[in-house]
């Protein structure tokens, strides 16, 4: 239980600077909005782990930890590339959405809308969903896994929603675009010990 709070911790750290980041740009985040994320993480990696299971049944172990690596491996490129670009003006996608949560405020009206908490949970959930992967091949229990990915997606977009203007918390997110893809390749190459 502990291994799993750990990386579901490590996995949704985004989701505090994503609230972090809302509070420096004054977009509120109401509670309903709130509780809307946090259900993506708990409906995605519910499904995820339910096909995963089925699918996967009699792969090697082996196999399945070489699947695991090149999943996180795809998302670390994806994630690195796009904080790379940091093209504020293109439509966002879940990937930027991640790398710059601001952008997922679609209309600029300093509030996120049920669409847009759904489109920001869409894309917390993604690293969430490979992670969820990851434990269903280990052969985790999927409702108590599902349920602990979105508390953690709760409380940390919460608490960086609420957390004061620290100014060394400020210049650590201003580096943190690139902190999803430094994440992701971690957990890529701990899918190979």
């Amino acid at each position: 239980m502990a291994h799993l709070i750990f990386l579901s911790l490590l996995v949704s750290l985004d989701g505090f600077f994503s609230g972090f980041t809302f509070r420096l740009k004054k977009i509120r985040i109401c509670l309903p909005q709130l509780l809307f994320i946090s259900l993506c993480p708990l409906v995605i990696v519910t499904a995820v782990m339910l096909s995963s299971q089925r699918m996967t049944a009699g792969i090697p172990a082996g196999a399945a930890k070489g699947l695991g690596f090149v999943l996180f491996f795809c998302l670390a490129y994806l994630s690195f590339a796009d904080a790379l670009k940091k093209r504020k003006s293109s439509p966002p996608t879940l990937i930027t959405m991640i790398n710059n949560p601001a952008s997922s405020d679609l209309d600029h009206n300093q509030r996120l809308s049920s669409r847009e908490a759904l489109l920001l949970g869409l894309a917390l959930s993604l690293d969430n969903a490979v992670l969820g992967f990851s434990f269903a091949l280990d052969g985790a229990p999927v409702g108590s896994t599902a349920l602990c990915f979105a508390l953690v997606n709760f409380l940390l977009v919460m608490a960086g929603n609420l957390c004061p203007g620290l100014p060394f918390i400020d210049r650590f997110e201003k580096g943190s675009e690139y902190l999803p893809s430094l994440l992701f390749l971690i957990l890529a190459f701990s899918r190979l010990l």
